[in-house]
């Protein structure tokens, strides 16, 4: 009904002018729903229609006059005239490609210089809504044998270095590698699905024996003492290996991705970004400045560090890209519009990555006019986690039976923490481990207490807790599962919860006074919600 009335007055309007104008339609199907929006931008002469209604979205053109709206409307028929399917409880058969992963860091700044007193990192994970997601420890060990092997999702065997660090990690539960998480040393990291003008490279077949990118991230984390060579260790295991595989718990299921990574410390981070099996860029993000990354390619020519050897070459022969001016990796392998990027608007950031930025870039504003103060943790980690439960902009998103927000993470790392040494670091993590970051509270972690899980392995309970919110959040939310004042109270426990363990991160002192150890904190909130149904 709504393309219907939209087209009516559409036009009438383009009767009334001489311009040419674009139209682009994009549709969705999540839930087995049916929507369609349209906008229209002036001085143009095509029309743009793209579904979404398969895995692979399809782009139709066609040239569009004032008369001939009627091309519109039999384009649009499809879409506003076949009845809507019944609406089912089950998921639907193939999962929709990933929409929302979005990874923020503001580096620490440098003495005397504008920004937080240590990095601050957060990221959501987006994952399939049926999918279980857990917070492990993983402890680090120091006697792996020459020779060993360490075997990733898929099976996927690599030999294993002599040593590797301490991990908490953030991952849905089936598979080796994880979304995001952090090591002993204070480096952190996320991972996004992103998609290239490459992506044909990419192989489901696990005998191809392609890593994903979730398990390179956790190896990165195992083995990198810093931010940079964390990535370096990406890097090499991605020219040596290759990325690829299946990236989903259903067998039966192709879907895979190439992927985007953001690894930080106490004094830089790097944007790490893949195209095709093997091909990469990198970008550093100074002390002082911020970034975030949304499930797209994002690094420009000015900010590149540095790329594969061969990817140049590649983009030169396929006409990607003239050698005449500087190479952007985004308008290369993301569009292939290298030699005409002044003019293609694309490449603006726009949606949850623009809604990102200006998140961070209030952070910085709130900075320089005095309403924040570069040592004040708690109010930047509070900071971070109102972006990272933004659902206006889709940053945070809940959908029962699609993709939405699995899990967070918002880490503090100061400047001590990145230090190669035996002493554990004093960086901060909170998880919220749960299928809704929007109503769960974060957990604060510091590898300190790691070992109150028991000296080994361990989720915490954290399994356990994210399928307790995920039947909730089935049943339809906490609104529906309890009483008025009993979820009042729920809300009220977990927002103090969490306002203590945000202030502990300043207030070591304080912090044997109450439990705010991890264990605890997910204990507690099995008990608040309680283990039957409603």
């Amino acid at each position: 009904q709504f393309c219907r009335n939209y087209l009516a007055e559409l036009d009438l309007f383009m009767r009334s002018v001489s311009s040419f104008w674009v139209i682009s339609a994009a549709t969705a199907a999540r839930t087995n729903r049916r929507q369609a929006l349209l906008a229209v931008i002036p001085n143009k002469a095509t029309f743009a229609f793209q579904s979404s209604l398969s895995k692979s979205p399809q782009i139709h053109r066609t040239t569009v006059s004032p008369s001939g709206i009627t091309v519109v409307q039999s384009m649009m028929n499809q879409f506003t005239n076949p009845p809507l399917p019944t609406i089912k409880k089950s998921a639907p058969p193939l999962p929709p490609p990933p929409r929302s992963c979005d990874t923020f860091v503001y580096v620490s700044a440098d003495k005397g210089a504008k920004g937080p007193s240590a990095t601050l990192f957060g990221k959501n994970s987006d994952r399939p809504s049926e999918e279980a997601h857990e917070v492990v420890y993983i402890p680090p060990s120091t006697q792996h044998p020459p020779g060993s092997i360490v075997c990733c999702t898929h099976g996927i065997e690599i030999p294993q270095v002599s040593s590797t660090l301490g991990v908490i990690l953030s991952r849905p539960a089936w598979l080796w590698g994880c979304e995001m998480g952090a090591n002993e040393h204070g480096v952190v990291g996320g991972n996004e699905a992103v998609s290239t003008l490459l992506s044909s490279e990419l192989d489901t077949d696990v005998a191809a024996g392609g890593l994903l990118g979730m398990d390179l991230l956790r190896l990165a984390l195992e083995r990198g003492h810093t931010a940079r060579e964390a990535m370096e260790v990406c890097i090499d295991l991605l020219e040596t290996y290759g990325q690829g595989g299946r990236c989903s718990e259903d067998p039966n299921d192709n879907w895979t991705y190439e992927n985007g990574f953001l690894f930080a410390d106490a004094s830089e981070a790097f944007v790490l970004e893949t195209a095709g099996r093997c091909h990469w860029a990198s970008e550093r993000v100074a002390p002082g400045t911020y970034r975030n990354i949304s499930n797209g390619i994002s690094i420009r020519a000015e900010s590149m560090e540095s790329c594969s050897s061969k990817i140049r070459q590649i983009c030169r022969d396929r006409g990607w890209w003239d050698d005449r001016t500087p190479f952007d990796w985004k308008a290369c392998v993301g569009y292939g519009v290298g030699a005409t990027l002044a003019s293609d608007y694309r490449l603006e950031i726009r949606g949850r990555e623009k809604a990102g930025a200006d998140h961070l870039r209030k952070m910085s504003d709130q900075l320089s006019c005095g309403d924040m103060h570069s040592d004040d943790a708690p109010v930047w980690v509070r900071c971070m986690s109102d972006a990272l439960r933004d659902e206006d902009s889709g940053i945070c998103f809940r959908d029962s039976y699609g993709f939405c927000s699995t899990g967070s993470q918002i880490s503090w790392i100061p400047p001590n923490s990145s230090k190669n040494s035996s002493d554990l670091c004093d960086a901060t993590h909170f998880f919220t481990a749960a299928s809704d970051p929007l109503v769960a509270s974060y957990k604060r972690f510091v590898f300190k207490n790691a070992e109150e899980g028991g000296g080994g392995m361990t989720n915490y309970g954290t399994l356990e807790l994210w399928h307790r919110w995920r039947e909730i959040a089935l049943q339809g939310g906490l609104k529906r599962c309890y009483s008025r004042d009993d979820k009042d109270k729920i809300k009220k426990v977990m927002q103090e919860a969490e306002v203590q363990a945000f202030s502990a991160i300043t207030s070591g002192s304080d912090i044997h006074q109450i439990d705010l150890s991890f264990k605890s904190a997910v204990e507690q909130e099995l008990a608040l919600l309680g283990t039957k149904k409603p």
